[in-house]
């Protein structure tokens, strides 16, 4: 195994990682600990902002949180960086994580939200092309 430095989050955690098991198992665990880390530091902003519950309903929120953005996070990670050909996969994590755990229950108002612009763009692109575009 060469050796390699630990430059960014995903290096640390995995070396962190090694640490307690071995470093091929590392390679594996060390990205989904810098996962729901990430997601839980954004889902404790989530939780701030919503109306005081039980203890209960706080760990459930982090549990739902947590678990969607360890579902979640290696997917978008890809498209974006599918996308965007100056990012990596690997430097995507922590931050599309820490966004999924903002986002927290607030994924209906994002869905509808992502809907009006679709739909406002959609809007004018018909317009554009039926010639309201040239006013």
């Amino acid at each position: 195994m060469s050796e390699k430095n630990v430059t960014d989050i995903v290096g640390l955690f995995v070396f962190i990682a090694a640490l307690m098991f071995s470093a091929d198992v590392a390679q594996v665990v060390g990205p989904y600990m810098v996962i729901i880390t990430a997601s839980a530091i954004g889902a404790s902003f989530s939780l701030k902002r919503r109306d005081k519950t039980t203890r209960t309903s706080a760990i459930w929120f982090f549990a739902r949180v947590c678990g969607l953005a360890a579902l979640l996070t290696v997917g978008i990670s890809t498209l974006v960086a599918g996308y965007y050909a100056s990012l990596s996969e690997r430097a995507l994590l922590a931050p599309v994580a820490f966004i999924l755990g903002l986002i927290g229950d607030d994924y209906p108002a994002l869905a509808l939200w992502v809907g009006r612009k679709i739909n406002a763009w959609i809007d004018a692109v018909i317009r554009f092309r039926s010639g309201g575009g040239h006013e």
